[in-house]
């Protein structure tokens, strides 16, 4: 009986590593309730599959079932499907092998069919350990060779808790072989080797979880980003046409106005108040870029109704190689900062400049005023707001948009001038 409610285990164990691994390599266009249920149907029959105790038909239903699953459930070519079938087999006979040589090495006569159900169940819980191991190990590489941008360096480091869990098994059981114990406390063992697996696993379904929201969250926060970049064009082009409106309908009494003036100062004067209006326009034309030419249009119009004087300046630089999605991210997320701690100072001002250096890269500095020191911890900017998770978003962001571009970042912040000085160095392709 206790055998049978371990296998139970370690099928819901196969269920959720298949569909984490299978969804992740092969979303495919079917709803996600059909792969769940189709997932658990399969581990169902290959349950009682194993109850048979036939080897050969085992690992037959094996390749078979997660062939079909990967196939049809998911949606995986029929050579990519075969693939990563045979390797599923694969590595959970090796995984089983490898556990079995290492426990007739360590322990005398070791035999986990012979001997009670703790040794079963210990062999059974450190060989999935190394197979869900190298499962996830297998899906990471293949995820990242998809998208060779991504980079993922922590990930890694959650590989250290199977590689903990394992001794710590070999250890539990070694105290039990040798140690007379009652049945209650050997029930707890196994429970505890259960406990380990199904843990090492969770710790990696809930950090890819979390990483697959903070992307959504990232995607929300692009578009929402592009549509206020859009309003603030449509917003930029109304006010410059009103503008242009109203100077035309003035032009008439301007021109009698300079026509009755016989002063030539007089007429300079009146021709540089003019001269002014005209350039209160607030679509800014500074590059060829027009992504650009609009962030720097609406963070003119916020800094002017913030009384912040805002001086951008680009220089043989239009950045015309990065996309108009990143652009826009890159510049809001800084530019949004710089005019928040701009607000709160006097005399605020903001200096964009976008400039060329060897005609190897282009340069972005950003100089705002700031009162208060920025947060950090080892020159990683932590925000001081209370919804951290969202705030602390802008500069996790930025730093994924410079990563595909080869981009550096720095920045640095003068106590005596309190001025926070953004720099960013980017390749040009």
């Amino acid at each position: 009986m206790a055998k049978i409610i371990c296998d139970i285990f370690m099928y819901i164990f196969e269920a959720l590593l298949l569909y984490n691994y299978a969804n992740d390599l092969f979303p495919g266009k079917k709803k996600t309730i059909f792969k769940i249920i189709s997932v658990i149907l399969v581990n169902i029959i290959l349950f009682f599959t194993y109850q048979t105790g036939n080897s050969v038909f085992n690992i037959s239903s094996l390749l078979i079932m997660y062939f079909f699953t990967l196939w049809y459930v998911f949606g995986a070519h029929l050579r990519k499907a075969l693939f990563h079938s045979t390797l599923f087999i694969s590595i959970m006979l090796l995984s089983e092998i490898v556990i079995l040589n290492l426990c007739s090495v360590i322990f005398d006569d070791f035999n986990a069919m012979n001997k009670d159900i703790n040794a079963y169940i210990f062999v059974i819980v450190t060989s999935k350990i190394i197979y869900f191991s190298s499962m996830l190990i297998i899906k990471k590489l293949c995820v990242t060779q998809n998208d060779r941008k991504q980079k993922d360096s922590f990930y890694w480091m959650l590989f250290l808790f199977p590689l903990i869990s394992i001794p710590v098994c070999i250890l539990i059981f070694f105290v039990a072989d040798n140690v007379e114990m009652s049945d209650a406390l050997r029930i707890c063992i196994s429970g505890i080797f259960i406990f380990l697996l199904f843990a090492d696993l969770v710790i990696f379904l809930v950090y890819e979880n979390a990483v697959k929201n903070r992307m959504e969250l990232y995607e929300l926060k692009t578009a929402k980003f592009q549509q206020e970049i859009d309003e603030k064009y449509f917003e930029a082009i109304e006010q410059s046409q009103t503008a242009i409106r109203q100077f035309s309908h003035d032009t008439k009494n301007h021109l009698q106005q300079i026509r009755y003036l016989d002063n030539v100062e007089e007429i300079h004067k009146y021709l540089d108040v003019i001269i002014n209006d005209v350039e209160k326009i607030s679509y800014v034309r500074i590059s060829s870029n027009k992504m650009l030419n609009l962030i720097i249009s609406k963070y003119s119009a916020i800094c002017e109704k913030k009384n912040i004087r805002f001086t951008p300046e680009v220089k043989l630089a239009s950045l015309h190689y990065v996309d108009d999605v990143d652009l826009s991210t890159l510049l809001n997320n800084l530019l949004d900062n710089a005019v928040e701690a701009a607000d709160m100072t006097e005399n605020g001002f903001i200096e964009l400049k976008i400039f060329s250096k060897n005609s190897n890269f282009d340069g972005i500095i950003i100089k705002n005023s700031c009162n208060t020191p920025p947060k950090h911890i080892n020159k990683e900017l932590i925000t001081s707001k209370k919804d951290k998770l969202l705030h602390g978003l802008g500069m996790s962001i930025v730093k994924k948009e410079l990563k595909k571009y080869d981009a550096i970042y720095d920045w640095n912040y003068c106590e005596e001038t309190k001025i926070f000085e953004t720099s960013i160095a980017i390749p040009r392709p």
